[in-house]
């Protein structure tokens, strides 16, 4: 017969296993196959996952919420989703993954995607996160069609947020071009410009960009023309490419000195 004391250790260890099965219920997925989360999902999963401090399960509304949002949102090709496709178990399994790449001894296995949102979402940064998830729900919300151009060139809040402001850009210029011609057309990066009597065609030169943060434009009703700035369309792709490659909001007056540093470390004249 086993000591007393050893015993009561067996005991112990096998009253806390059955305690721990029955108080964490690991989602059960058939996921594979379907699209891998890309960033903007799992944003918004780490973002659940810090608002409740812990995962929670398949039932909880936040994740049913969440579920639904990833369901109907145009973030993948209907063509490559199975019919779980980021379902209610999928989700909650993403916030395990998630702690898991937090702290690695979890043993559960998480993609190279969670390691970085993760590293650079940490927990101290989570108000944060939360703006940037707000946002990122309510263009999803509104519906981003999928963006063809500059495939390469995504800004730090995330592909959604970055096809949301080239929409927005877009859809102003017309307008922005019209209250401006009275008075020329000018880049106000670069200082190209063309007059009140040029030709229409000269329109083709000239681009909006709005120049409200990303994060902070998301939920607006209404675009000021205020809130626009006129670029030639090399200034307008410069300026984009600074943000992404910065992974920061970068304003007119910055993007205007950047392209004069450019220029004179180059030997070029300035234009302006």
């Amino acid at each position: 017969m086993l000591p007393c004391s050893i015993r009561i250790e067996r005991e112990l260890c096998t009253e806390k296993a059955n305690y721990l099965e029955s108080a964490i219920v690991m989602p059960v997925t058939k996921g594979s196959g379907n699209p891998k989360w890309t960033r903007d999902e799992s944003l918004l999963a780490l973002d659940l996952l810090y608002r409740h401090g812990k995962p929670i399960d398949r039932h909880h509304t936040d994740v049913l919420e969440l579920s639904k949002l990833l369901r109907v949102a145009s973030i993948h090709p209907e063509a490559g989703r199975k019919d779980n496709f980021r379902n209610a178990d999928g989700v909650a399994l993403k916030m395990q993954n998630l702690l898991s790449a937090i702290d690695p001894n979890r043993g559960l296995s998480f993609s190279n995607t969670d390691t970085n949102v993760v590293a650079e979402f940490p927990s101290s940064r989570k108000s944060e996160l939360a703006k940037l998830a707000t946002a990122i729900r309510l263009a999803l919300l509104a519906g981003s069609p999928n963006d063809t151009d500059d495939k390469d060139l995504e800004f730090a809040e995330g592909r959604i947020l970055t096809v949301r402001h080239r929409q927005r850009d877009w859809r102003l210029r017309t307008k922005l071009i019209e209250a401006r011609r009275p008075s020329g057309l000018k880049c106000e990066v670069c200082g190209f410009g063309v007059t009140a009597n040029a030709p229409r065609s000269t329109d083709s030169l000239f681009e909006g960009h709005h120049t409200i943060p990303l994060a902070s434009a998301e939920g607006e009703r209404v675009t000021r023309l205020s809130d626009m700035s006129l670029l030639c369309a090399c200034c307008h792709r410069f300026i984009h490419r600074l943000i992404a490659d910065s992974k920061r909001w970068i304003g007119i007056a910055e993007a205007s000195d950047a392209r004069r540093d450019i220029f004179v470390s180059h030997g070029h004249a300035q234009q302006r």
